[in-house]
């Protein structure tokens, strides 16, 4: 049981680490990439939530810079409405909406 504990442990360390990031991959200035737009669905990363409980949620309103890049969102989960960056989101499904 020991063994297949720390295999669990390790898979959620790679999932959070390797698999996540490349998720939510945003070069620097390299090239303009997509925005966030109302009605995305989202996963909000969060280091301290348990194994397979990850809050997934719909972006109601997005925030841009005076550039008019995305830097924060509004999501609605279940429960609540929150304010994130998008540094702590990854994008699961695009909006159908036009």
């Amino acid at each position: 049981m020991a063994f297949i504990a720390s295999l669990l442990l390790y898979v959620d360390y790679r999932w959070i680490k390797e698999y996540l990031p490349q998720l939510q991959e945003r070069q620097k200035w390299t090239k303009i990439k997509r925005n966030f737009v109302p009605g995305d669905i989202v996963i909000i990363m969060d280091d301290s939530a348990p194994r397979n409980s990850w809050i997934i949620g719909r972006i109601t309103e997005t925030m841009p810079d005076r550039n008019g890049l995305v830097r924060q969102v509004r999501i609605k989960t279940r429960t609540s409405l929150l304010c994130r960056p998008v540094t702590k989101i990854c994008l699961l499904q695009e909006s159908t909406e036009s």
